[in-house]
């Protein structure tokens, strides 16, 4: 290596203590979206609905990305047009009000560990999606990836399937059809975010969705059965899923990928099934057996590969 390619490369690296604060947040990101469905698993035996989680994680999440929307729009040089706005509300509808509806469907008849590899799994849909209407070839890595990551999805939603039967094909089918929404969000979002900006994106998004989610829950409640008000216990979990599995984690995501690049933030991402499956065995007693074992490493070895070799730019929380 000639002194000028080394001068270059080591210009290039992050400095070892922002690197290893970018490491950090990666890794408590992932983890904190992790925990997302069991904290959804523990509402509903809480007695809350499906509708209930969600507008009610909508309604703690919504001052939280107001606040930081405004603050950032005001310290922008930038004023994009209203038809981007309009377009950046639209993304968020269908990623955090359609996506996330279905997910927490799924969620009913699945365990938290097949629900997370099969979200964990959206950049091989995000190559697929690429690859039909962008052209953008799919290489022999790539080819290898989808390989494997789809290999492990089928072992353990096979287990799910002897185990549950049917119900667990409809969740499976649910929370699929939710990550391929998802990566259409990804791929329709990378030029809004462009003239928008990441921060500023992801809090017009996340409120377009979640007063979304507000009316719908008024104009049930208003023309519906009456229902009985949430527990304490309610209003804790899915206070700690808006706080703790929503706001903070989409903010540690965007610090790590500024500090150390989308691949090796994708990468860490794979303790995000470790700590679910830990999760969902510990506080759910959810079963965990060679086929969990082995759907994991094919699985995340596969993301991982996806990773490696090419990641998207910004940072977008998951739904």
């Amino acid at each position: 290596m000639s002194r000028s390619t080394m001068s270059r490369w080591v210009m290039s690296r992050p400095p070892p203590s922002s690197a290893s604060i970018g490491f950090a947040c990666a890794a408590a990101g992932a983890a904190l979206f992790s925990l997302k469905g069991v904290v959804i698993k523990l509402a509903y035996e809480a007695g809350l609905s499906v509708h209930d989680v969600l507008t009610l994680r909508m309604a703690f999440a919504l001052p939280f990305y107001l606040v930081i929307g405004v603050a950032v729009f005001h310290r922008a040089g930038r004023r994009p047009p209203w038809t981007v706005w309009l377009i950046a509300c639209g993304l968020g509808v269908i990623s955090y009000y359609m996506s996330s509806y279905l997910d927490f469907l799924g969620l009913q008849y699945i365990t938290a560990q097949l629900e997370r590899l099969i979200l964990y799994v959206y950049p091989t849909i995000v190559a697929l999606l690429a690859w039909l209407f962008l052209k953008q070839p799919l290489t022999m890595r790539h080819a290898a990836a989808l390989g494997l990551a789809y290999a492990g999805l089928a072992i353990l939603f096979g287990s799910e399937m002897h185990a549950s039967g049917p119900q667990a094909g409809l969740g499976a089918a649910l929370v699929a059809a939710a990550a391929i929404l998802y990566a259409v969000y990804v791929v329709s979002s990378r030029p809004v975010i462009d003239r928008m900006g990441s921060a500023l994106f992801t809090s017009v998004a996340m409120s377009a969705a979640s007063l979304l989610f507000l009316a719908q829950g008024a104009i049930s409640r208003i023309g519906g059965p009456a229902s009985a008000p949430p527990t304490m216990e309610g209003l804790m979990l899915t206070a700690g899923l808006a706080v703790f599995c929503t706001v903070i984690p989409s903010f540690l995501i965007s610090e790590a990928i500024s500090r150390i690049g989308p691949g090796p933030t994708s990468a860490v991402g794979g303790v995000g099934p470790i700590v679910a499956a830990w999760a969902a065995v510990v506080v759910l007693n959810e079963p965990f057996g060679f086929a969990h074992i082995a759907a994991m490493v094919l699985t995340m070895t596969g993301v991982w590969l996806l990773a490696s070799a090419g990641a998207p730019k910004r940072a977008r929380p998951e739904p």
